[in-house]
């Protein structure tokens, strides 16, 4: 279920939203202040963001600045600001579409489900309510995600693949390492910081277990992998 966020401080229009997106099929949490906005991207992954420039405690311009560094997700503004220059900055510092209010629900409701369709990436494995972004290296669980490096997502991926099977240092060096001028030892710093990012997404993806000195991803006894 893609998860909303709305951020606007008029009651009326957080209830009027949250209500119709709900009938939508859509999983809505609001902020009513910039700050609450940040807090919310920081806590949780989310899949749009729908967003008015008047707040209490800043603008909306200056949230989705914020926003950007937290999220790729697309952003709509909502304003009662309708003149060119607030659309065309709205766009530029990172916005991906521009309505002003009033405005009809049912076009709200169009325009996410656009968004979100030019955001669904191709390249996607799906299971359970988790998924990986190849394209993005990018593990989802419903409630949080995590961006992993080139490195660590190839090294992910193989173990991945090979569920339940151990591997050597050795054999995961030559395989995945196969130039340059990394040190075996590398081996086992990819797979601790894998453990750290990923300890969140143990009941979907497993854990990252050692056996004779070899690693190897285990299912996890509340299941969630293929």
């Amino acid at each position: 279920m893609p998860k909303i966020l709305i951020i606007d401080d008029s009651p009326e229009i957080l209830n009027l939203n949250t209500a119709h997106l709900i009938k939508e099929g859509f999983d809505v949490a609001t902020a009513d202040t910039g700050a609450k906005a940040i807090a919310r991207l920081k806590e949780g992954r989310y899949d749009c963001i729908i967003l008015d420039i008047m707040l209490p405690d800043t603008d909306g311009f200056a949230v989705c600045k914020a926003a950007r560094d937290l999220t790729s997700a697309p952003i709509i503004f909502l304003s009662c600001l309708d003149s060119p220059d607030d659309k065309v900055k709205g766009l530029m510092i990172g916005g991906d579409d521009y309505m002003t209010k009033p405005y009809s629900l049912k076009e709200l409701a169009a325009r996410i489900h656009v968004h979100l369709r030019r955001e669904q990436p191709k390249n996607l494995l799906a299971f359970g309510s988790a998924s990986i972004d190849k394209d993005n290296r990018i593990i989802h669980t419903p409630d949080k995600y995590v961006l992993l490096s080139q490195k660590e997502f190839e090294l992910f991926m193989f173990l991945f693949e090979n569920l339940g099977r151990v591997f050597s240092k050795e054999e995961i060096y030559s395989t995945l390492w196969q130039s340059g001028s990394s040190e075996i030892g590398t081996v086992a710093v990819h797979i601790l910081k894998l453990r750290r990012k990923l300890g969140f997404a143990a009941p979907y993806v497993g854990t990252i277990e050692t056996s004779d000195g070899g690693y190897f991803l285990a299912r996890n006894a509340e299941g969630g992998l293929p």
